[in-house]
């Protein structure tokens, strides 16, 4: 329900611009994410759980910038994208949706996994099965988080129509992809015990975290170069918080 509540509250935000409303926004999804640190932790997933706690104090910093700043455009702006991303990622994490795409993840991971060699089985409806072993398929697998918030940067940034769309290819269809690779080689890597015992935490908590950083900031500097606004909004975002708290000094 914070997730409901912190979009609904942006929506106001960004409608009303009245700066109480965009503190309890951006506090309140800061929240939603720290809440996700037990169950990272609960799974020994340390990059996640880090990522969740810069969030949350990304984000509560954001809303303290908002009660001070003067200048309500540039948080205005951010808010809407947050929106727009925030409600593509719900629909799907808060529906029914969540289930039909789980599913599709785990039918195409393992079409795309015989199709490089590997005889995955398709063990339960998000379950495969590949040299006696089981890989979960879960609503993380299927890359949502990261399509959700570039595909919200293409529909909510001020652009022309043809350079949003190219924004799009180059970041969501891509994602799906790699994110299909992903599993395959998490799923292939576990099964086959490339790396021994610990194959499943190497394979899935070091080796693709680290390759899916990069992938994002490859796609990121690629959408930048079709949506240049958005960089701008970034960098004008941060010279507008870095100026809010020196004049409070």
């Amino acid at each position: 329900m914070l997730e409901f509540l912190s979009i609904a509250l942006m929506f106001l935000y960004a409608v009303l611009r009245k700066k109480p409303l965009g503190f309890f926004a951006w506090f309140i999804f800061g929240v939603s994410w720290l809440l996700k640190i037990p169950h990272y932790l609960q799974i020994s997933d340390y990059y996640n759980t880090v990522i969740m706690v810069l969030a949350f104090s990304l984000f509560t910093f954001m809303g303290l910038t908002i009660l001070r700043s003067e200048n309500q455009d540039v948080f205005v702006s951010a808010t809407s994208v947050a929106f727009v991303s925030s409600l593509i990622y719900f629909s799907f994490a808060l529906t029914e949706l969540k289930t039909l795409l789980i599913t599709h993840t785990a039918d195409m991971t393992v079409i795309l996994g015989k199709t490089l060699g590997f005889n995955f089985t398709r063990y339960d409806w998000n379950i495969i099965e590949y040299g006696g072993r089981y890989v979960e398929i879960i609503l993380a697998c299927t890359g949502i988080e990261s399509m959700a918030l570039f595909a919200g940067i293409a529909v909510s940034t001020r652009a022309d129509l043809k350079r949003r769309v190219y924004a799009f290819l180059v970041s969501v269809p891509v994602i799906y992809v790699l994110n299909l690779l992903r599993n395959v080689f998490i799923t292939a890597a576990f099964g086959e015990q490339w790396f021994g015992p610990d194959s499943f935490y190497i394979a899935h908590h070091v080796i693709s975290k680290i390759l899916a950083t990069l992938a994002l900031i490859a796609i990121s500097i690629a959408v930048f170069r079709f949506l240049p606004e958005f960089a701008d909004l970034i960098f004008n975002l941060k010279d507008e918080m870095v100026r809010t708290w020196k004049r409070q000094e």
